[in-house]
């Protein structure tokens, strides 16, 4: 790269350039061929600082990039605006979050962790690969179940989807919930009405926390639901089909237990199958 101090070539003295002729006429009018005045020296500007330039460039570069976001954002959206795409251009990745899950099935297979049972006049269950589904046959009058116990866990998350058979509409299928012993738990309902309920069980004793309750989004019998129960230490929440049922609010537990079961809630027999059940972290 030349410099701008270097000397410049002079050209021969036959050539004339256009640097001459200021000269030439000077000394054909008598003057003299130079001012007195006149320098001897070239003076040039002071060079500009290179800092102040640089940040010149660099503003302007931001701008540039900041409209070719703007006008890429505003061919793939319209109605985003400057806002949007600092937003965007300084967002950070969330973390993911991790959830612990203890029990999952859909039984297509019987792996054994729901085993069969079958206690005359009161309840019967088998796991049923070729349908795909977790069955439990209840006598009137009686409540079965099966539950999930994970040591040293003080919250839980149970998901289901389950089916009170069409042939037997006077069923529930049931969630449980703190279950302490036989006769000391809270159970949450959701029956072949399309109703749901919870009560709680102390000592035998059922107190009703929500009478049987209609709802539209709560499938009759012969069509499937998803029912969650959620154990968050201090509060159970039941949900149906996405949809907030319920929350009654608990003491805080260290160890928490929790099932699903059938309920019969007339003269005939019911029948509730399972297609899953998930049991994790919250």
């Amino acid at each position: 790269m030349a410099s701008i101090d270097a000397q410049q070539t002079q050209p021969p003295s036959s050539s004339r350039t256009d640097a001459d002729r200021p000269l030439n006429k000077r000394t054909s009018i008598g003057l003299s061929a130079r001012r007195p005045t006149a320098p001897d020296t070239v003076q040039r500007p002071p060079a500009s600082g290179g800092l102040s330039a640089w940040w010149l460039v660099f503003w302007l570069t931001m701008l540039t990039v900041a409209a070719i976001f703007l006008i890429a954002a505003t061919v793939i959206r319209p109605t985003i605006t400057l806002g949007d795409v600092a937003m965007w251009i300084g967002r950070a990745p969330k973390a993911s979050v991790t959830t612990t899950t203890y029990f999952q099935d859909a039984f297509d297979a019987d792996t054994g962790w729901l085993t069969a049972f079958a206690k005359p006049n009161v309840a019967a269950a088998t796991v049923l690969p070729a349908q795909g589904v977790y069955r439990l046959d209840v006598w009137p009058g009686n409540l079965a179940w099966s539950r999930f116990h994970i040591d040293g866990v003080d919250a839980l998350r149970v998901n289901v989807e389950a089916t009170i058979d069409g042939q037997t509409p006077e069923a529930a299928v049931a969630l449980i919930g703190r279950f302490e012993d036989d006769a000391t738990f809270y159970l949450f309902t959701v029956d072949g009405k399309g109703r749901f309920g919870a009560l709680r069980y102390q000592n035998g004793a059922a107190a009703v926390l929500r009478p049987p309750t209609p709802l539209p989004a709560i499938n009759p019998a012969g069509a499937p639901n998803r029912l969650t129960l959620e154990d968050r230490g201090t509060s159970l929440r039941f949900l149906g089909n996405g949809i907030l049922l319920d929350v009654i609010p608990v003491e805080p537990a260290t160890d928490v237990r929790a099932g699903v079961g059938a309920l019969a809630t007339s003269d005939d027999i019911a029948t509730v199958t399972f297609d899953s059940i998930t049991v994790q972290q919250p």
